[in-house]
Order: C-alpha cells, then structure tokens, then sequence
C-alpha cells in the first residue's frame, strides 16, 4: 500500500508543480545576456526568527514592512519569506546569477531548498544591508528543467522586507551590479571619506587662525555629514540596531544646522550666533519627540528641508551680492542643496526605499566642502599674490636700506677719516706752529735786534709768512674761497704795508666750493702768494686790488679770483714767461681751473684764477 502511493506521488509530481503558479516578471536583455526582475511573488510574515510554511500569500515585490507602519518595537524578531518561480527555459545558458537590493537585515537565500547565500553566521548577527547590492552566484546543479523556486528569508529586528529581485545571465547582472555598487556604496565612501579628510584639512587651518570660526564650523558639519553617511560604509551594525538607525536621521538635520552655520559665519550675517543658537536648541526637542512619540522621520526632515531652503535664499542674495569665485562657488552650493533634498524625498517616496534610486544628497557635504576649498583656494591664491608683491617690496626696501647703510658706513668710514686727518693737521699745526714757528720768530728778532742785513731779514720774514700760509690751508675751510684769500691778504698785510702798497678789497658774495680742501687750498694760496709777491718784487706799485666774484667759463659755474695793480707792468705779448708764471698756470690746471696773467707797459698787471663749482673728481 505504501509503495502504491509513493509510486502515485511520483507519478503526480510534476503535474503538481506545473500547477504552480509563475511570478510576474519583467525582462531586460543586454548585450550580456537577459535579465528576468520578479515584480510579483508570495510572502509570508510572521513574528520570531521562525518561518513558517503555510499561509502563503501574493504580492507586488518589493515588499517591505516598516516598523513604524506595523507598530513593532525594536529589538523584537519578525520574519519575512518570499518565494518567486521561474521557467528555466527562459533563461540563457550558464552560469547564472541572482541580484538582490533593500532585503533587510539578515537574509539568506535558496534555489529550488538549496540554500545559496546568506549574509551572517549567526541569527544574532545585526547586519544593515540597505542599499547595498548583492551578486549571488547560482550553481548549475541548483538548478533544474521546468519550474524552478527562489526563497528568500529575511529577519530582521527593526523594519524587515525583500527588495528587488533578478536572476540571470551572471555576465549582464555582474554589469549591472558593478553601476549599482559603485554608484550606491563606492561612490558615496569615496565622497565621504574625501570630505572628511577636507575636513581636517580645514580643522588644521582652524587651529593656525583660531578668529575663522568658520573654519571650525565647517570641519564640525563634515563630521556630523560622516556620521549621517556610515550607513553606506558598515554591513555590520557597530552597535545596537536601533541607536544605529536613528542616528542618519537626526544627523541629518544638525548637519545642516551646522552647515548653515558655517555660511552664517562666512558671510558675516547680523545676530548669526543667535540663529546658529536656536537651530541647535530647536533640535533637541524635535529629537525628543520623535523618540519619546515614535513620530515619523518627516518630524525632522521637515525643519531640515527649512534650514536648507533658509541658506539657500541666503546663498542667492549672496551670490548676487558678490559676484566673484570666492563667494560665487559656496552661494552656487548652498542654492542647489535644497534642490537636492528635494530629489532624494522624490526619490524615496517613488521607490519606497526598494535600493533602485540613487540618492544625491550623499554628495552633499562634499560638494559644499569642495565649493568652500575652491573659494578657500582663491583667498589663499590671492593672499599668495598679495604676500609675493610683499616680498617684492620687502625686498626692494631691504636693498634700500641696504643701500643706505652702505652709504651710512661710507660716511661713517670717511668721518672717521676726516676726524683722523683733522687730527693729524692739527697735530701737525700745532709742531709747525710751535717748532718751526717758533724757531722762525725767534730767529727774526734776534736779526733785526742785531741788525743784519736787509736781506736776511726779508728772507726770515718771507719763511715766516710761507709758514703762516701752509698752516692756514691746513685749517678747514668748508670750501669757502673767499674766507680763504681774505686769510692770505691778512698774512700779508704787512709786506705790503712796508712796501707802500694800498690793498683794496673787491669781494662778492660767492657760493661755496664743494671741492676745496686743504690739498687744493695751498694750490690756490701758493698761486696768489706768487701773484701778491710778484707785485711787492717787481711792480713799483702803489695799489693792488683783491677781487672775488661769480663767474661762468663756457657755461660752467665758478669763481673768479684776481690781483691787479697800478704798477709799471710789462709787455706780455713779447714777455718771456717765468718760472713763477709757469708753476701758478701748471697749480690752476691741477685744480681743473683756469689761469691768466695779463699786462701792459705802464698799465700795470693782472692776474686771475678761475675755479668751477663742481668738478667730477
């Protein structure tokens, strides 16, 4: 008898399963291979870690039941199992592949009671798959001819569901799991990680310029945006499941709070820090609402779509206020964040949060922290600017005062040098002076006191008066070559007194003569004490005439000087030039000067000196 019904079951079997009924599915054929999506399958639910195995009923996939909805508490088990059948001729040759997104928390899945995949070791393990995508091999021998059965058993302690579902070529589902994954879970942990290491850039910046209290709002948004983002980075929840779900949502709203407050604090808005205030304080009974009255997450995402829409008026009145790169970039970011946000919600709301949308607002944070380095970028460029012409200056006035101090030191040396040949002079005046001098004076005394000849008396008083005028070119003159002949007329005054002559004295005012030194004066003085003592020797004058005056040779500023008298003169057109003529006009070319002697018979004579201001050396 037992034989006879298992040999009827047998025979019934596949009438059996071609009875089954085939899941709804939509067909997608790439250049891969084809892809069938179960959009229909039968589910059941049931509370524990337990499925049962009778109640089945059918339903659009994908199916998820959200705890909020269902009014579970947390930390409480519920259990969903879908199956979906297939005919095995519709798909291509092996290998095959199955793809699955959004199924919640932990699920394993089975072909035909073989199991292929789970995605824990232990019931106990709390994993988050949402919205990560999974590419489950399927072995051929899983497989069979006919009516094939995919199970998929998903337990969860918060919301639970199955979310999109495909099986087919393993070549196209891998393609399109590759977009899907990078899109939904590389791109966004690149983007994540990239703001957050902006983030300490900027933190380091922060702690070299403490007053850009920006700067520390901007690094503290980057992290509560980090925060809001783990999800895409953690399979495993690091910690309890229901802290972990909660935290996305409301670091989502003191992200942009504290995204709004960097803006504040960039653009310098009156009685910011009141504003950057109340947003903060007004999230914490928002939080405490929704925990304490298990109210929807619209109860936060409401106020934040507020602080956005707040910035991003702001950001366009900025933008138009300020239309260059530094405040253009960060207004540009702040105007699209609620066009963003709003996309995400559409997004959500069209999906049900299956794992088929791609959401932007991810990139939010990145965005806005790169708009902030590019204008960041372009103060520092500017400031580089604005420090290298610094330097330039810095330089320039370095070099000046280089240049300065060399002159300084220049002077400094030849001060010290002039002191030191002041010095000397005077030491030497005062030897010549109390030696020779003495010696001289003493010697002429005893002359005339002895009576010697007129000619020895002459000779000592001529070496006298060569003394007194080589001491007088050693006193410092300042160039004044009045003050300078005037010394020499004084020193002579007395020869010419015994020689009966009148001296007038014709002087102008004359400009000081930069040149003149002691060196140069005794060539002037030795050049007048010939002329004056060619007229006290040969003469038999009775008047000579001093003269000083302005003068210009050829358009060349100078100074004429001269000595003329009533004498008897000579012819000087068939004259033979002296000694004492030839050594004044050799002293006058020393000086850079000109000199000229003039004389007619019974005339009398004259002799001039011309000298320029200035001479290059």
């Amino acid at each position: 008898m037992i034989r006879a019904l298992v040999i009827l079951a047998l025979f019934l079997l596949p009438q059996t399963i071609s009875a089954q009924t085939i899941s709804e599915v939509q067909a997608k054929r790439s250049d891969n291979g084809l892809i069938l999506e179960f959009v229909s399958g039968e589910y059941i639910l049931s509370n524990g870690v337990g499925a049962p195995r009778d109640g089945w009923m059918p339903g659009a996939n994908p199916k998820i039941y959200r705890k909020a909805d269902m009014g579970w508490r947390t930390g409480d088990y519920h259990t969903l199992v879908g199956r979906f059948r297939f005919e095995r001729a519709a798909l291509d040759a092996p290998p095959v592949a199955l793809y699955t997104v959004s199924t919640r928390n932990n699920f394993t899945v089975s072909v035909n009671g073989t199991q292929v995949f789970q995605n824990f070791a232990q019931i106990s393990d709390e994993k988050s798959p949402w919205y990560r995508p999974f590419l489950i091999p399927v072995p051929s021998e899983a497989l069979r001819q006919g009516i094939n059965e995919v199970t998929i058993e998903a337990r969860s302690k918060e919301s639970v569901g199955i979310g999109r579902v495909m099986i087919g070529s393993h070549a196209a589902l891998q393609e399109y799991h590759a977009s899907k994954f990078f899109w939904q879970i590389s791109a966004p942990k690149m983007a994540n990680f990239a703001m957050v290491m902006l983030g300490l850039l900027v933190f380091l910046f922060w702690i070299g310029r403490r007053q850009e209290t920006e700067l520390l709002w901007l690094f503290v948004s980057t992290l509560l945006w980090f925060l809001r983002n783990h999800q895409y980075h953690a399979e495993t929840v690091p910690f309890d499941i229901a802290i972990y779900n909660v935290i996305p949502v409301y670091a989502t709203y003191f992200a942009s709070a504290a995204s709004a407050a960097f803006y504040l604090t960039f653009t310098k808005v009156a009685n910011r820090h009141r504003l950057i205030a109340a947003m903060f304080l007004a999230g914490i009974p928002l939080v405490l609402a929704q925990l304490v009255f298990s109210l929807s997450d619209f109860v936060i995402y409401i106020p934040t779509l507020v602080i956005v829409l707040g910035v991003a008026v702001l950001g366009f009145r900025n933008l138009k206020r300020h239309r260059d790169i530094e405040h253009g970039v960060l207004g540009f970011a702040m105007m699209t964040t609620p066009l963003v946000t709003l996309y995400d919600l559409y997004k959500a709301v069209q999906f049900g949060g299956d794992g088929n949308a791609t959401y932007l607002s991810v990139f939010g944070g990145l965005f806005y922290a790169l708009a902030f380095v590019i204008s960041f970028g372009k103060r520092a460029l500017s400031a580089f600017t604005e420090l290298g012409a610094s330097n330039v200056v810095l330089e320039q006035r370095i070099a000046e005062t280089r240049a300065e101090l060399a002159v300084s030191e220049s002077a400094r040396q030849e001060l010290m040098v002039a002191q030191a040949v002041a010095g000397e002079r005077d030491r030497i005046m005062q030897e010549m002076h109390d030696g020779i001098g003495s010696n001289l004076t003493t010697a002429l005394a005893i002359a005339r006191r002895q009576k010697q000849p007129d000619t020895t008396i002459k000779t000592l008083s001529r070496a006298l008066n060569d003394l007194k005028i080589t001491v007088d070119s050693l006193e410092p003159v300042e160039g004044d070559l009045v003050a300078l002949i005037g010394n020499l007329r004084h020193r002579m005054a007395n020869d010419l007194h015994d020689a009966g002559i009148h001296c007038l004295w014709e002087v102008g005012e004359c400009e000081p003569i930069a040149w003149l030194d002691a060196a140069n004066a005794l060539h002037v003085l030795r050049i007048f004490q010939e002329a004056i003592g060619n007229v006290l020797a040969h003469s038999s004058a009775t008047q000579m005439k001093i003269g000083c005056a302005e003068s210009e040779q050829d358009g060349i500023a100078g100074i004429a000087v001269y000595v003329s008298d009533n004498g008897r003169g000579f012819d000087s057109a068939n004259a033979k030039q002296g000694k004492g003529l030839a050594s004044m006009a050799a002293r006058a070319r020393s000086l850079h000067g000109k000199f000229t002697s003039e004389s007619a018979t019974g005339a009398g004579s004259t002799v001039t000196l011309w000298l320029p201001l200035r001479r290059s050396v």
